[in-house]
């Protein structure tokens, strides 16, 4: 009866390290994986408003040069 329990928990912690183990890495990578995604967007949209004066400057040297 003994042996059959230990065969028991070893099933258990076979089934946690070859199922429940990967399925949480790839989950907790997914989850990091989305978090950096929208900190770099959110890092693109800030600096939309300095490409866009950029921009116009530009514009507007380019524009003065020609006449």
């Amino acid at each position: 009866a003994s042996n059959a329990q230990g065969d028991l928990l070893l099933d258990f912690v076979i089934g946690a390290m070859f199922i429940v183990l990967p399925s949480f890495w790839v989950v907790a990578l997914g989850w990091t994986g989305m978090k950096l995604g929208s900190l770099l967007n959110g890092l693109e949209e800030g600096t939309k408003t300095a490409q866009t004066a950029g921009g116009k400057g530009a514009a507007e040297i380019m524009h003065h040069v020609k006449k």
